[in-house]
């Protein structure tokens, strides 16, 4: 059994061995996704780079359509998320933030069912 897991870390299919932590449970109830959208020549390491030293940034991906970056966010109340969100704009590199505040969690991340289905060939 190990040496297959082993394969599998080496393959990067198993990417790590931590807890998953609950942002509520740390006192963050509230989940926030930010478009962002980044000004013209100012390039996305440098704002991404920003956006990780924010202890409430808990994913950051570049994407395709309205926006340039989506960011899903913590915050320990609806107020304390304007204060996340203003440090979020305090880079200049961001030129525009639309926020959609997340009401309740209805498929948690999860991976293992790709897994599966990858598994069994389908």
């Amino acid at each position: 059994m190990q040496a297959r897991l082993d394969r599998l870390a080496e393959r990067g299919v198993i990417t790590g061995w931590h807890p998953h932590l609950s942002p509520a449970a740390l006192g963050h109830p509230v989940t926030a996704f930010l478009t962002l959208q980044i000004r013209q020549g100012i390039g996305h390491d440098r704002v991404s780079a920003h956006l990780a030293a924010i202890p409430e940034v808990i994913e950051v991906h570049t994407i395709t359509g309205e926006g340039d970056m989506w960011t899903r966010v913590v915050a320990r109340s609806n107020a304390d998320l304007q204060r996340v969100i203003d440090q979020v704009l305090e880079h200049d590199g961001i030129a525009r933030s639309t926020t959609v505040i997340a009401l309740a969690e209805q498929v948690p991340h999860r991976v293992l069912p790709l897994a599966l289905h990858v598994a069994a060939g389908d």
